[in-house]
């Protein structure tokens, strides 16, 4: 079986531009990242539409015999598919599913929530800030506070953490 070398070198660039830009909206704050919501379908499209061209000029070496699967693995790489199946497959079991922020007598509180794929709560967890506006904090600046609590996938509580100027004092373990 012979493989096709042209259009593996775009397939790998193809991915690691698609990698680069997900690693770096994921390093961007707040809703900066949205951009990446027009980038994206513009990369895949303007992809498809290259690749297309090419296979269509292309299609008689490319889909010989001796080439042809090669080609259509090839094909599928360079297409979202093989990135969202990795995404898919590859996912974290439990993911924040908000933050919430609000400032009180000088500090700010900071909350997260945590959830399991099917939306059912993973844990809660709280921290302070000693001042009150936090948009220009880091979050290494934040102390754990107060009670974190952790679910199993059917609501139990599995444990909680009590903190103190983030300082954990004390564990409970809950047995089924």
């Amino acid at each position: 079986m012979k493989w096709n070398l042209k259009l593996t070198w775009i397939a790998i660039g193809y991915i690691l531009i698609n990698i680069l830009f997900a690693w770096h909206a994921s390093t961007m704050t707040g809703g900066t990242s949205l951009i990446y919501a027009i980038i994206f379908p513009v990369l895949w499209g303007l992809t498809k539409i290259a690749v297309g061209i090419m296979t269509f000029k292309q299609r008689k070496v490319w889909f010989q015999k001796d080439m042809k699967i090669s080609t259509l693995i090839l094909l599928i790489f360079c297409t979202p598919i093989s990135l969202l199946a990795y995404t898919e497959l590859t996912k974290p079991e439990m993911t924040r599913s908000g933050t919430a922020y609000w400032p009180k007598s000088g500090k700010t509180l900071k909350t997260e929530t945590w959830i399991y794929q099917p939306g059912q709560i993973a844990a809660i967890k709280y921290w302070t800030l000693d001042k009150e506006n936090w948009t220009e904090s880091e979050e290494k600046e934040f102390k754990r506070d107060s009670t974190w609590v952790y679910f199993d996938k059917h609501g139990d509580t599995l444990r909680t953490e009590t903190y103190q100027n983030d300082l954990l004092i004390k564990t409970t373990e809950n047995k089924k």
